[in-house]
């Protein structure tokens, strides 16, 4: 059996906005899933997890269709703006469809994924002793690997982010020393892009943990191929993959909980500054107007 990857390297929005429903449809047609996935429901929701089985005449596995959807949101960094057209981020919609059949179908579609990604799973899939044929789940294991990957270097450009903000001395200190406003737009876009990490990266995990109950039934209905220690040892990685996940994303809602106290500590810096200022100007009227009043009077 031979796996084959096609990949659709599109400059982000694609499939989603500028192919019609039609040409979607006919785009995963060869994969065997439903007409749904073809819609702009699918196109717009942040994750999911869907397989169609095909059994034998004694209810063994003989085909599998899979489909999952995990996004990601990269911030660019201001060296790499050239690179990117100039834009501040980017989303990667990462849309994945397989097909796998016990007579020799191995496939994988990649949809909306960075370029560099799609290489490296071609490339682990073109190796034999990586990929076994028999498990209608081993084309996902690089796949996962690479989301990954993607998902862990997103969040940590956020949190190297925030961190810059954090350093030299304080944000508020910063604020209170130069006397100047806070850049809110700037906090609000971080947070912004912190929440959304977060958002995507919790849906990728439910669908992981959807993936990890498919595998378990996948192994029941085959009936030949696998050993029991295949079977472990694939549930485990998965299980490690899943675990890994959770981390990057405990990673990202930390790094929105200290960027919400660098919000609320420029906040009240910049309350009490405008307290100081009141008062000094209450003060000044009070000293003063009365007697100006006074002279004027004269």
């Amino acid at each position: 059996m031979t796996s084959t990857v096609l990949a659709y390297d599109e400059n982000g929005d694609w499939f989603k906005n500028r192919c019609t429903e039609a040409n979607r449809r006919k785009i995963l047609e060869p994969f065997q899933v439903p007409d749904i996935l073809s819609s702009k429901l699918c196109t717009e929701l942040n994750g999911y997890f869907g397989c169609r089985s095909s059994l034998g005449d004694e209810g063994n596995l003989i085909g599998l269709s899979t489909w999952f959807r995990i996004l990601t949101k990269r911030v660019v960094e201001p060296g790499e703006k050239k690179l990117y057209s100039g834009e501040a981020y980017l989303w990667y919609e990462m849309a994945f469809f397989t097909l796998w059949s016990t007579l020799g179908t191995a496939r994988v579609l990649c949809i909306g994924t960075p370029s560099e990604m799609r290489v490296r799973i071609e490339q682990e899939l073109r190796i034999r002793l990586a990929f076994n044929p028999n498990d209608p789940f081993a084309m996902l294991r690089p796949v996962l690997d690479e989301v990954l990957r993607a998902c862990d270097d997103d969040t940590w450009r956020v949190a190297k982010t925030v961190r810059r903000v954090e350093k030299c001395e304080g944000y508020a200190n910063r604020l209170q020393k130069r006397n100047v406003r806070p850049d809110f737009e700037e906090l609000h876009d971080l947070a912004r892009h912190a929440c959304h990490l977060v958002e995507i990266e919790t849906v990728a995990i439910e669908t992981m943990e959807r993936m990890i109950i498919q595998q378990n039934v996948n192994f029941e209905l085959l009936r030949t191929g696998l050993d029991k220690t295949y079977q472990i040892q694939a549930g485990e990685y998965m299980a490690f993959q899943l675990q890994m996940m959770k981390s990057v994303r405990s990673r990202a809602q930390a790094t929105l909980d200290r960027l919400n106290g660098e919000v609320a500590l420029a906040y009240n810096t910049l309350a009490s500054m405008d307290n100081r200022i009141m008062k000094s100007v209450t003060i000044l009227a009070m000293v003063f107007l009365p007697a100006t009043q006074a002279c004027q009077q004269f």
